[in-house]
């Protein structure tokens, strides 16, 4: 990553909307993350109050990242190993009515 990962990475949490609940009848919960660096933007829907994964490019695993009450933290990976720490990136809360 960039020396400074807030510089790379971009993370939105977008909660609600009433149109969606309508229409599917679950309350929308989603990360939305960018990185310039891979020029790339991942979509997830959130589940859990905890929730972790990895973000992939092309079925190759760029990214480890976590979601749970104390923020959202990523870390990159190479070649199926972590190549740097993790780190905590800021978010962007949206509330939709």
């Amino acid at each position: 990553m960039s020396e400074n990962p807030n510089d790379d990475i971009f993370v939105t949490h977008t909660m609600g909307g009433t149109m969606e609940f309508q229409k599917t009848g679950i309350y929308p919960n989603k990360l939305r993350i960018s990185s310039l660096k891979y020029d790339h933007v991942w979509r997830i829907k959130v589940y859990d109050e905890i929730q972790s994964g990895v973000l992939r490019i092309k079925r190759v695993v760029v990214f480890n990242y976590v979601f749970d009450e104390k923020g959202f933290r990523i870390q990159e990976v190479r070649d199926n190993a972590p190549i740097s720490d993790w780190d905590e990136i800021g978010m962007t809360v949206i509330m939709n009515d």
